[in-house]
C-alpha cells in the first residue's frame, strides 16, 4: 500500500516500536515519531538537523540513535501486534510525518518487511552511538556549535570538592577541547551562548556524580534568571539563599520533561534535598557562565547566590 505520510503508516499499522534508517535525521521529526510509539531506534548517516532536539528526544523519550557512514535509502520497520511491517522512502523529517512532503511511502508486511528488519539489525550492530562520533560528521548546521559543547561536556569526568575547584578544572584541563579556547572570559561567553541556545530545550549537560541528577541547560538558564531577581538579603546586597531554593524556583519555568521531573521528585525527599544542597556540580556550572558569584552562609550551612558585579 501507499502512505501519504509516515503518520498515515503509523495509523494503519499501530506499531509499538519503530526502527528507522534515515539518510537525513531531523530533531522535530524524531520527537514527533517518538511521541507516537513506545520506543524508537534510528540509524543515520547525517546530516542531522535540529541537533539539540535530537538530544532532547534521546534524553527524555525512549529513543536510541546511532551513526552509520553510508545509507543509500530511508526506511522504517514497524513492530507490534505480533507482526513486522515496513515502509520505504522519506527521510525522518517533520514534513514526512505531517504529510507535507512530496514523496510517498511504500508500505508492506511481506517478505520485503522482513528483509528490511534484517538489514536494520545488521546496520545497528555495526553502527556507533550518535554521541560517540565526531560532531563534524553530523553536519555543520545552525545549532552545531551548541550541540558540540553539550556533547563534549557530557564526556567530561571532573571531580572536585567544591564548585570553584570543579569550574577551574574545566577551564584549565578541558576548555580547549570543549569550547575551542582556554581564555576564561571567552569560555564563559561560549558556555552562556550554548545555554541560551538550549534554554527551552531539556538537554542534559552532565549527570551530577553526587546526586545522580541531570544538570540541564534550562536549569542553568532559569537559575541565573532567578538570581537576577533575588530577594534575600546578604551582607553585600541581594542574594538567593540555598541551592534547593534556587532549583525550586527555576523549576517553575523550565520546560516539562523527564529530566526535570527527576529534580522535582528529589526535592520532595529530605535526604535527596540535602545531597542537592551539598553537591558542587550545579553551582560549578553556574560559575562557568561568568554571571554568578557564590558565597557560603555558615549560619544556615548552605550556599547563597548573587549576580557577579
Amino acid at each position: 500500500m501507499l502512505c501519504i505520510s509516515l503518520e498515515a503508516c503509523l495509523s494503519e499499522y499501530k506499531p509499538e516500536s519503530v526502527d528507522a534508517a534515515a539518510r537525513i535525521l531531523g530533531g522535530h521529526g524524531l520527537r514527533l515519531l517518538a511521541s507516537r510509539v513506545k520506543s524508537v531506534r534510528v540509524v543515520t548517516q547525517g546530516p542531522v538537523l535540529n541537533k539539540l532536539r535530537v538530544l532532547e528526544a534521546l534524553d527524555n523519550l525512549e529513543v536510541e540513535a546511532r551513526y552509520v557512514p553510508r545509507l543509500f535509502s530511508s526506511f522504517y520497520v514497524f513492530r507490534g501486534g505480533g507482526r513486522t511491517c515496513a515502509a520505504f522512502g522519506g527521510d525522518l523529517l517533520l514534513d514526512v510525518l505531517e504529510g507535507s512532503s512530496i514523496g510517498l511511502l511504500m508500505a508492506t508486511c511481506g517478505d520485503d518487511a522482513l528483509g528490511a528488519a534484517d538489514l536494520f539489525e545488521k546496520m545497528w550492530a555495526k553502527a556507533k552511538g550518535l554521541l560517540d562520533v565526531d560532531p563534524y560528521l553530523l553536519g555543520r548546521t545552525k545549532d552545531w556549535g551548541a550541540f558540540r559543547v553539550v556533547v563534549e561536556l557530557r564526556r567530561l569526568k571532573v571531580d572536585g570538592e567544591d564548585d570553584e575547584e570543579i569550574a577551574d578544572k574545566i577551564v584549565r584541563e578541558h576548555a580547549k577541547r570543549v569550547f575551542g579556547i582556554d581564555d576564561p572570559d571567552e569560555v564563559a561567553r561560549r558556555f552562556w551562548s550554548t545555554i541560551f541556545a538550549a534554554r527551552d530545550i531539556p538537554v542534559k549537560l552532565l549527570d551530577d556524580p553526587l546526586t545522580g541528577l541531570p544538570v540541564t541547560a534550562p536549569l542553568i538558564y532559569y537559575s541565573v534568571k532567578m538570581i537576577r531577581s533575588a530577594a534575600d538579603r546578604c551582607p553585600d546586597g541581594p542574594c538567593l539563599r540555598t541551592t534547593a531554593k534556587l532549583v525550586e524556583r527555576a523549576l517553575r519555568y523550565v520546560p516539562q520533561s523527564k529530566l526535570h521531573d527527576a529534580w522535582r521528585a528529589a526535592l520532595k525527599n529530605g535526604a535527596e534535598r540535602r545531597r542537592i544542597e551539598r553537591s558542587p556540580y550545579l553551582p560549578a556550572l553556574l560559575l562557568l557562565t561568568g554571571r554568578v558569584e557564590i558565597g557560603y552562609d555558615k549560619s544556615i550551612d548552605a550556599r547563597y547566590y548573587r549576580l557577579r558585579k
